[in-house]
């Protein structure tokens, strides 16, 4: 199919943003962010629940990141990042679910915005959150390490959305301090995330406070 651009909704910086650029890149399709505020008014027409992000592609508007992963890598991918295999393609929506549902809530409200997004609006780290959170992060983390000591990558030998979800959302854990410490004591979860992040669709999708923060 003839390639048009997706163009999504969502701040510059937004986990879920890079999660639709990534499986876009991954699939050859050009991909642009609007900065958006999700409780931007002429938002609600974009996404009735007003969340980041939404899309357009192909004259059509869609919401919730997993439904624009699916319709790209379904019509611009070949379906290259779904699974067919039955049981692969249910670790695939397992492992969705396990970083939709636990690991972004646990991590981005009990590290990455304690740790990197309140210094950089000028507030003072909440150290007690973090502190309370660390285990939690800790314990998901290992989880993951454990499924990728037994697999390639999360839905067994081949990569997929599930590996885009994952990714994107530990990649800010692995910014912080505490993050690359637990890297550091997880291999197969740190062998994972930097062959990952060598691929050409994390290299586009990279944020500007990547190398900031990498230091």
């Amino acid at each position: 199919m003839t390639a048009g651009t997706l163009k999504i909704y969502a701040p510059v910086i937004s986990t879920y943003g890079r999660i639709a650029a990534m499986t876009a890149a991954e699939a050859g399709l050009a991909w642009d962010i609007v900065p958006t505020h999700a409780a931007a008014e002429e938002h609600r027409a974009r996404h009735p629940f007003q969340k980041t992000p939404a899309a357009e592609i192909d004259g059509h508007t869609l919401y919730e990141t997993i439904a624009i992963c699916q319709y790209v890598n379904d019509v611009y991918g070949q379906g290259a990042l779904q699974p067919t295999e039955p049981l692969a393609r249910a670790h695939m929506a397992q492992w969705i679910s396990v970083a939709n549902a636990y690991v972004f809530p646990t991590t981005e409200h009990g590290l990455v915005l304690p740790r990197l997004v309140v210094p950089m609006m000028g507030g003072t780290p909440r150290e007690d959150l973090i502190e309370k959170a660390l285990p939690t992060i800790a314990y998901q983390m290992t989880l993951v390490s454990n499924r990728l000591e037994e697999s390639h990558y999360l839905a067994g030998n081949r990569f997929s959305l599930a590996d885009v979800f994952m990714f994107c959302i530990l990649r800010a854990v692995q910014m912080t301090p505490e993050g690359r410490m637990i890297f550091d004591r997880l291999l197969p979860l740190k062998k994972w995330i930097n062959g990952i992040a060598r691929r050409d669709s994390a290299a586009q999708t990279r944020w500007t406070t990547e190398d900031v923060l990498d230091q």
